[in-house]
């Protein structure tokens, strides 16, 4: 190795180095706290210290020369992300350039691979970068510099070769081992910040755990001391914090309770265990008794001394008393019913313990220790076709719906004997909350009656009046009688079939094979059950279940056949329309969800057997909410059954189309070899949903957005493809509509990132982590400063500032926007309230109200309302803003929500006019107190005469109606001047202030307040 090489390259790596000393003098929280600018300054200093670097390389010949800029550029974009190596190597490069030389280009090459391979590889890599291995950086440092080293291969006349037997060596042992050290000084760096981010949560998981859970949490010593407790405590106990830190748990402790508690916390202490559990009692300040389930731990130091002792505490005072009285009732219950021939049984619902006493025993044929030790035991033995009924029968008198349990069943005894038992009983307790805790009831054996009862009703209920048609044949299938349900469903009456043979109700749909099988088997087995197709007297073909059993004489011979049959042609038919309707869209004809996802599992195995694939395509219908709402839903009903029509005629006939509900339709093309038959049929579908509908004497306009998925390059999966195609529909709606999308990758990084948004919008608003800007609203005329917007602004711990226009959005989607929206209301109103009260000055705040707010509001109205009664703040303090499109809306009740403003004494602005559905009627029907005027007219007001007609025209029709006017967007003193001498009343806009935090505001404003004209 040559050290003329060695030497230069070393002092390259050495210099490297300074990149962790930069990065560790930055304290962490400025590095938060200004992310972007230390982003940008981070990214200088690695472009300043490469180009140092390259003011020291290893010269070849002019114009040529190595250094270590590749393992600074790499490790930057591995550990530091894109902006900061973008600038790095936007410099570096600069710098290569300015130099010139035969390798200028080469090397600007190397600076841009580097930078690019350590971006990529941290694409893949972040959320690793606390534990990657050194074999991983080994591997990325020879993928960057075997890339570097295959650059030299362009460089010109013949340098390349040479340059490359000098430098491969030295590159492929110092550049790894740099970028090792490098990486692993960095990963150390991350893998501290991410124990202390685990530390903290910890740390706030215990502290909400113990201030606000609903167990009692006490940290004594070893002298049982309190030193710590819970308010949910001191709740428990009576006793104030302060108090019970002057106490001893044992000096109110139950008496009864003390010395067995001693013992376990003597064990504890002498090391023998670590915990214990125990009901113990209490004497409250109030000389009370709370039973408690208490739970001891400890923690141990050196020697394996305890150092501190922990208790938590449930309260199970209702409990202990409702086992009280259970056990007083059972005990009254055992006198009385003790020489009774009843059995008795006594149900312990919340522990679910059942005892019953001997008689109960006694008819199950077991001995009542038994019964008793097995609480199921008495329930299994019920059988099984009437276990669901007692079941039943118990629940609904246990959620309040009946009198009282009472039930007859049949009791498998352990004799083998079934019993008749008449089982009645009823809810003896319940506690606060009306769940029920006890039930008592007895067992009567009425078997014998039950005997006597059937044998009297048998003959009657089976043949007179069963619902099932009966006939009894000889052995040569000669009818001899039939009962009356027979003539019902045949049409023939007895005489008729008498001494026919049962052919006579034969039907050709079974076919010959059928009537040969049945009558063999009747021979061998001497029955047969089964479905059958029968005819009646009229010809009228039906479906019956048919069951033929054999009675023979005392040799054996076959006597007599009886046959019993049913009609099932309506079950048959209801089975069937059932399984239609599981599996049909009821509108249209189409599969539905259910069967498209039988078809789907089907289509994937296919596909998998036969190697090829399908697409899925998932259809939306623009504008079908539009049609619904105007022409109403038998319209809507009308467009989408003549939609199933036409998408079924732009498929095959092997292809699939299904509904999924609403307006979402899918087809699944089977067996596409190519993107060009997908894209003819979406083509296809597009032009054909696009043409008008006739829909009675109207016609309807509507188009579709279209999002296709590919079995199996974009999913292995239903599920997966289902949301592959419905993430490409909703991209292809916000390109346009009425065009098809393919998926990608990154529509399903998209949705990662809004779910992710979606969950720290969730934390943020749990954690209030916004805050409120006041931006001022000046008087054109006077310059003076009377009303205020308030604005939210949100400031992530990673994220940074997160844009309104990026979160409320998502807000107003997932309804958080209703909490958020109250917030910003209530601290709006306390700051003017504050305002008032310390600087004596009256400013009006405007809050914004979105439409999803008005809507899913609920009762917050009227707590607005009490909390300005509260505040005392009428309309000079608080000034809600609407946008025009609210009040087309009737369905929000929009009316009565504005007169209860108006009745409150809040005024009410109209935020954007102009831009939305501008109409007279609608601001003379409501109270409108305020209009602004949108800044995309007043943005070029001084140099655009529309805009300032438009204007005009609006100041002038808002003073007629009785309005003022406020100007967005004001940033020019030109428009300000335009504005002023059209009659604007106010203006607000980045002339006068951008929106500024509470404090700067009154400092600004409101403390010896200048007049904004003179600023």
């Amino acid at each position: 190795m040559d050290k003329g090489i060695l030497f230069p390259l070393v002092q390259n790596a050495a210099l490297l180095l300074a990149l962790v000393f930069l990065y560790d003098v930055i304290p962490k929280k400025h590095q938060r706290q200004y992310f972007l600018l230390w982003r940008i300054i981070i990214g200088m200093l690695i472009g300043g210290i490469g180009i140092t670097i390259m003011s020291t390389p290893w010269i070849y010949q002019p114009g040529v020369f190595f250094d270590t800029r590749s393992v600074i550029l790499c490790i930057s974009g591995l550990f530091f992300g894109g902006l900061p190596t973008f600038i790095a190597v936007v410099m570096t490069a600069l710098y290569r350039i300015s130099i010139g030389g035969a390798g200028m280009w080469i090397g600007v090459g190397v600076i841009v691979s580097s930078g690019l391979i350590g971006v990529i590889w941290r694409q893949y890599r972040k959320s690793y970068l606390a534990n990657i291995s050194g074999g991983e950086i080994f591997l990325f440092a020879y993928a960057v510099h075997i890339v570097m080293l295959l650059w030299f291969v362009f460089l010109p006349n013949g340098i390349g070769m040479p340059l490359l037997e000098q430098v491969t060596l030295p590159v492929l042992t110092i550049f790894p081992i740099a970028t090792w050290l490098l990486s692993r000084l960095l990963s150390r760096r991350f893998e501290l910040e991410r124990d202390e981010q685990i530390r903290l949560q910890d740390d706030f998981l215990f502290r909400s755990q113990f201030n606000a859970g609903n167990i009692g949490i006490a940290i004594t010593g070893i002298d049982q001391k309190w030193i710590k407790v819970n308010p949910r405590l001191c709740q428990m106990l009576k006793y104030s914090e302060a108090e019970l830190l002057r106490m001893t748990w044992a000096q109110i402790t139950h008496p009864d309770d003390l010395e067995s508690d001693a013992q376990q916390f003597e064990l504890m202490l002498q090391g023998d265990i670590d915990n214990y559990e125990m009901d113990k009692r209490f004497i409250v300040k109030d000389g009370s008794v709370v039973y408690t389930h208490m739970t001891v731990a400890c923690k141990r130091g050196g020697n394996n001394a305890v150092l501190l002792v922990i208790a938590g505490y449930l309260d199970i005072t209702a409990q202990a008393f409702a086992d009280q009285e259970v056990l007083a009732s059972r005990e009254q219950l055992e006198l009385v019913l003790s020489s009774s021939d009843l059995g008795v049984w006594d149900w312990d619902i919340r522990n679910d313990r059942i005892e019953r006493n001997a008689r109960s025993a006694d008819i199950l044929g077991c001995d009542v220790d038994m019964l008793n030790a097995n609480s199921r035991q008495w329930m299994d033995a019920i059988v099984a076709e009437d276990r669901p009924k007692v079941l039943h029968s118990i629940e609904a008198h246990i959620r309040g719906e009946t009198a009282q349990h009472k039930m007859e069943y049949r009791l498998n005894t352990l004799n083998r004997k079934v019993r008749w038992i008449l089982d009645t009983g009823k809810v003896v307790s319940r506690d606060a909350n009306d769940n029920a805790l006890r039930m008592c009831g007895t067992y009567t054996d009425i078997t014998d009656a039950k005997l006597i009862e059937e044998s009297l009703k048998l003959s009657a209920l089976v043949y007179d009046n069963s619902s099932e048609a009966m006939s009894v044949l000889d052995e040569k299938g000669v009818i001899i009688t039939v009962n009356a349900a027979f003539s019902v469903m045949t049409g023939y009456r007895e005489f008729e079939v008498r001494d026919q043979h049962i052919r006579l109700l034969y039907c050709d749909l079974n076919g010959r094979d059928f009537y040969t099988k049945m009558n063999n088997e009747i021979r061998e087995k001497g029955q047969w059950q089964g479905e059958m197709w029968q005819r009646r007297k009229n010809g009228e073909e039906y479906v019956i279940w048919l069951t033929i059993n054999t009675i023979n004489d005392k040799e054996g011979h076959p006597y007599r056949r009886v046959a019993l049959f049913s009609d099932i042609t309506d079950k048959k038919q209801n089975e069937h329309l059932i399984w239609k309707q599981a599996n049909y869209d009821t509108l249209t004809g189409l599969p539905n969800r259910r069967m498209l996802l039988e078809y789907l599992s089907s289509e994937v195995k296919n596909a998998d057997r036969n190697r090829n694939h399908f697409a899925l395509l998932f259809l939306d219908l623009d504008f079908f909410k539009e049609v619904n709402d105007t022409l109403g839903h038998a319209m809507g009903d009308l467009l989408l059954i003549e939609t199933a029509s036409r998408l079924k005629s732009c498929v095959r006939d092997a292809d699939v189309v299904a509904r999924l509900g609403g307006d979402e339709f899918t087809v699944v093309l089977s067996s596409m070899d190519d993107h060009k038959g997908i894209e003819r049929v979406a083509e296809n579908i597009l032009r054909r949903i696009a043409e008008p509908y006739v829909l009675g004497e109207e016609t309807a306009y509507i188009s579709a957005s279209i999002g296709i998925t590919l079995y199996p390059d974009d999913s292995t999966s239903i599920e997966g493809l289902l949301k592959h195609a419905d993430q490409a529909m909703y991209a292809a709606k916000d390109q346009g509509r009425n065009r098809f999308n393919y998926f990608t990758p990154s529509m399903q990084e998209y949705a990662k990132y809004r779910m992710r948004l979606i969950q720290d919008l969730r934390q943020a608003v749990a954690n209030k982590e916004f805050e409120l800007h006041y931006q001022p609203i000046v008087a054109l005329a006077t310059g003076e400063v009377t009303k205020a917007e308030a604005l939210i602004r949100w400031h992530h711990a990673e994220r940074g500032a997160v844009s309104p226009a990026e979160f409320i959005p998502v807000a107003e989607d997932t309804g958080l926007i209703v909490e958020i929206g109250n917030w910003v209301f209530e601290q709006a109103a306390r700051q003017s309230a504050a305002w008032r009260h310390e600087l004596g000055v009256e400013i009006q705040i405007s809050v914004n109200k979105s439409p999803i707010q008005f809507r899913d509001e609920g009762t917050l109205l009227n707590d607005w309302l009490k909390l300005l009664q509260d505040l005392n703040i009428t309309g000079a303090g608080v000034c809600v803003e609407i946008t025009e499109g609210l009040l087309l809306d009737a369905s929000m009740g929009v009316t009565e929500k504005l007169l209860a403003y108006r009745d409150a004494g809040v005024q009410v602005s109209l935020d954007d006019f102009g831009t939305g559905y501008s109409s007279l009627a609608y601001l003379k029907k409501f109270d409108i107190d305020y209009l602004k005027i949108d800044q995309s007219f007043t943005r070029h007001i001084d140099t655009d005469s529309n805009d300032q007609i438009l204007c005009e025209a609006i100041i002038v029709m808002a003073h007629k109606l009785g309005m003022k006017v406020i100007a967005e967007g004001v940033e020019t003193e030109a428009q300000r001047q335009v504005l002023l001498a059209a009659g604007c009343d106010y203006g607000q806009g980045y002339l006068f202030s951008r929106p500024v935090p509470a404090a700067e505001f009154t400092q600004k404003y409101l403390q010896d307040p200048p007049l904004v004209s003179r600023v």
